[in-house]
């Protein structure tokens, strides 16, 4: 019995969402901003938000050093290693 996409990378179906990197930068200026201006209640609030953002900081920083990697070596190919 096969399966449909098992093996298969990537993986079928839809793409996940990437973050919302300006969002994110946003939400940590005006954290820093806050907490610049002594506004402690909306600095809880936004610390809270940019913790939730970690995870999906994490993965976008993966997802760019694989590029980086990826591109190091295709480098290292034409240019014979050199």
């Amino acid at each position: 019995m096969a399966f449909p996409g098992v093996g298969v990378s990537p993986a079928p179906g839809p793409r996940p969402v990437p973050a919302d990197l300006d969002a994110i930068g946003d939400r940590y200026t005006d954290l820093l901003e806050a907490r610049e201006h002594g506004d402690q209640a909306v600095a809880n609030l936004l610390a809270h938000a940019c913790a939730d953002d970690i995870p999906a900081l994490r993965e976008e920083i993966h997802r760019v050093e694989l590029l980086r990697r990826e591109l190091a070596a295709e480098v290292d190919r034409l240019t014979g290693g050199a």
